[in-house]
């Protein structure tokens, strides 16, 4: 009785692997949009939810500190970091918390005291129908991995007929491992923004495009949370854009939320016995 695709030569199986692992990664993307809740529509203005929105805690770190550096209530010691003003006071319980920690203030202090504030306005974002509720995106999860999960025991059930039958399988095990880098990416970052989420930061960023040229003092929290710190480039807030896109001092490269990408390369050994590939024929 015949294997099907498992008794494909070399060439052919990691020709076909290549393929499905294409169709694996056009799947994990189209599944999250596909599975994306409705939400519900509304208009939203509060910094902090927007910030959270456009760049998860990062973002929100950032566009924090940002309006109180425009408000005169935190100061840039250049690459040394932070100093809270002496007297000044914050107008929440984060922003509170960053002036009360002593001079100088480094960036992974700010985001390692404050990170956990941006939890509330998660919730407050769930609440209302802008963020996912855990089920949603436990489910999403779940459904933009599978197709990896099934490329792996597809590629396992090859390797274990390639090793049967004395083939070199060095090909096939790098591209497994691939697959499961790309699974766990997929795994662990999720966009747990709903439709309206989407259409409310759309609008909210189409309002405010003025801002990306010329934000006023008291609109340089709002700015920085829509479009991050290159809105400060120029500006007499500049130094905090270059010290994160920069990561000079102790910053680091600036946070854009749950989405992004991951690169990844493994390198092949070449196989005797009639070029079979290292795939396990």
């Amino acid at each position: 009785m015949g294997l099907g695709p498992f008794d494909l030569t070399g060439g052919p199986f990691l020709i076909l692997y290549l393929v499905l692992l294409v169709a694996a990664v056009v799947a994990g993307f189209v599944i999250p949009v596909r599975l994306r809740p409705p939400g519900r529509a509304q208009d939203i203005a509060d910094p902090d939810m927007l910030a959270v929105l456009a760049g998860g805690k990062g973002r929100f770190v950032e566009a924090l500190v940002a309006r109180l550096l425009a408000r005169g209530a935190l100061v840039i010691l250049g690459r040394s970091g932070f100093a809270a003003k002496a007297g000044a006071s914050g107008n929440t319980a984060a922003e509170q918390r960053v002036l009360a920690l002593s001079a100088p203030i480094k960036w992974t202090t700010i985001q390692t005291q404050i990170a956990d504030y941006a939890e509330p306005v998660a919730r407050k974002l769930a609440g209302s129908g802008l963020y996912m509720t855990d089920e949603e995106a436990a489910r999403t999860r779940w459904w933009q991995t599978l197709p990896y999960v099934l490329l792996i025991g597809f590629g396992t059930v090859k390797l274990m007929v390639g090793e049967a039958r004395g083939k070199p399988v060095g090909f096939l095990i790098g591209l497994l491992v691939v697959t499961a880098v790309f699974a766990a990416i997929r795994w662990f970052r999720i966009d747990r923004r709903t439709q309206a989420a989407h259409g409310a930061l759309a609008d909210a960023a189409s309002r405010n495009e003025r801002l990306k040229r010329a934000p006023t003092s008291s609109e340089i929290g709002t700015a920085v949370a829509l479009f991050g710190t290159g809105v400060l480039a120029g500006s007499a807030w500049s130094d905090l854009h270059r010290m994160r896109s920069a990561g000079s001092g102790d910053g680091g490269s600036s946070s854009s939320g749950d989405g992004g990408s991951s690169g990844c390369g493994v390198g092949g050994s070449g196989c005797g016995g009639g070029g079979c590939g290292g795939c396990g024929s």
